[in-house]
């Protein structure tokens, strides 16, 4: 106890909580756009499936028009999460998922909210010892690296939901 007779607050869980509190909302909007949409019929046509990805994006944009950088992760999340992946890019294990990480390496995606992740570029895999790392997301979203970038992805619109430049140190 503290000389307040409060429980002293763990500064980590603190953050990780806003973390999670701020995708779960995010989440919330993204399943309110999905609603909004005519159902999305099973289909092997790549032009249905592009089209529908783009109506669910727009519709995301239209409810996120005041998105920022920022939004999900705000200074103190970055803060925590830079310092959880550091580690983890230490010694011969953190050097495999280094050279994972860079032959995925896509070039000229650009770092910006509601911005469509480019068609045709490279969806880097995450090495599961950084996933490792990080909280668990739900379905909807995904930690993809650029450079040493890391973006929230919208795995169903396709779009830049918030990013942390250089949130791995440099190589």
């Amino acid at each position: 106890m503290t000389a307040a007779g409060k429980a002293p607050v763990n500064a980590d869980a603190t953050v990780l909580k806003d973390f999670n509190d701020r995708i779960t909302k995010y989440v919330a909007l993204h399943n309110a756009a999905v609603k909004e949409l005519p159902p999305m019929k099973q289909t092997t046509n790549p032009q249905e499936i592009v089209s529908a990805q783009k109506a669910l994006a727009a519709k995301i944009r239209e409810k996120r028009s005041g998105a920022a950088p920022g939004d999900i992760f705000t200074p103190e999340i970055r803060t925590r999460f830079r310092a959880m992946l550091s580690p983890t890019l230490q010694g011969e294990d953190g050097h495999d998922a280094k050279a994972i990480l860079k032959d995925d390496a896509p070039t000229a995606v650009p770092l910006k909210v509601n911005a469509d992740y480019p068609e045709g570029k490279t969806l880097p895999t995450v090495p599961a010892k950084l996933l490792l790392n990080l909280p668990k997301l739900p379905k909807e979203v995904e930690y993809r690296f650029v450079d040493r970038h890391l973006i929230l992805r919208d795995a169903q619109a396709n779009i830049i939901v918030d990013f942390i430049p250089n949130a791995l140190p440099a190589r």
